[in-house]
């Protein structure tokens, strides 16, 4: 498995971006030199291309979920041209091209919300804080300026699912600048915006109103809350696992010495499984292959004499092809 070594490069450009607001901004220097240190003590997770993992609309996530580390940077490649379903791209906005992501991800509970206090909304303090929230802070390679950024806002994801209303339908309609896209699942999440970069934020909000600021946190947030909630997803299931990749001893060794920052080691998904061959159907005449490879969502399973609750789980045929990319596959 490819060392995309994101993380490494990002927290070496933050730092140096850090500078350039001083003394304009200092806020936001402050915080972007706090989101590189934050990426040092992050553990890495190298995620598919396009940080796709399953495309179901979170229906496996748990009712509660939570981080699989107090801190997760989720580092992906972006390989297609096209913008995304973002309501920024939607409304045919003009955006920066970035080819290289990290999703960073920090556990909130009662315990460490004063110790990010310097992003979270205060307000929400007893919200944030009842069940718990997952902040999350893109970290993104602007291709064309050839520099790592992060965005004015970042958002705070209650950590449990909700049900879609009315009220929820109608903001994100809002946002989109009238009818949501074609084919744009809503997500069963609550989100709160946070100020990564409050001077640009409050200059954002007076000149552009707080739909379009909400706007600016779903697109910049877009590929890396959808990347995030996923990963936890599918570590819900019970047959995918975690491989460490260790960092280069003898490479760092050298960086090291040239006072350069270490390159990490790494996490990727491995799914154990036995492939899943034909099936029966319903009917005594038709049999149909099995799919390929793909997420089962948690289910009841009833017994003769119990019933019992069966994790959601990857199956499906390998021969038949996979619907994601750069996983390590064992068998059982």
């Amino acid at each position: 498995m490819e060392a995309l070594n994101f993380s490494t490069h990002a927290i070496e450009g933050l730092q140096e971006s850090a500078t350039h607001f001083m003394p304009g901004m200092p806020k936001t220097a402050r915080n972007i030199l706090r989101i590189a240190d934050l990426l040092k003590q992050a553990i890495k997770f190298r995620l598919p291309d396009n940080g796709d993992l399953f495309e179901d609309a979170l229906r496996a996530l748990p009712a509660i979920f939570r981080l699989p580390y107090p801190i997760v940077a989720a580092e992906f490649r972006v390989t297609t041209d096209q913008l995304g379903q973002g309501p920024l791209a939607v409304r045919g906005e003009n955006l920066d091209r970035s080819s290289k992501r990290i999703a960073l991800a920090i556990e909130i509970n009662t315990d460490n919300f004063d110790a990010y206090s310097w992003m979270l909304p205060q307000s929400k303090y007893d919200l944030l804080t009842l069940d718990g929230a997952i902040a999350i802070i893109p970290v993104f390679y602007i291709d064309a300026k050839q520099h790592w950024a992060i965005p004015p806002l970042g958002i705070a994801i209650l950590s449990k699912k909700i049900d879609s209303t009315p009220a929820l339908l109608e903001r994100t309609k809002e946002i989109y600048g009238g009818d949501i896209p074609k084919g744009t699942k809503q997500l069963p999440l609550e989100m709160h915006t946070m100020d990564l970069m409050p001077e640009y934020a409050h200059e954002l909000e007076i000149e552009q109103g707080v739909s379009h600021v909400m706007a600016t946190a779903q697109q910049d947030t877009h590929d890396e809350s959808r990347a995030i909630m996923g990963l936890i997803e599918i570590l819900s299931c019970n047959n995918v696992r975690t491989e460490t990749i260790p960092a280069p001893k003898a490479l760092n060794k050298k960086r090291t010495a040239k006072g350069k920052t270490p390159l990490y080691e790494f996490k990727v998904l491995t799914l154990d499984f036995q492939d899943v061959h034909a099936v029966k159907t319903t009917s005594s005449q038709n049999t149909h292959a099995s799919p390929r490879i793909h997420l089962r969502r948690g289910h009841i399973r009833r017994l003769e004499n119990k019933t019992i609750w069966v994790n959601a789980a990857v199956v499906g045929n390998r021969k038949l092809g996979i619907v994601t990319k750069d996983y390590s596959v064992n068998p059982l």
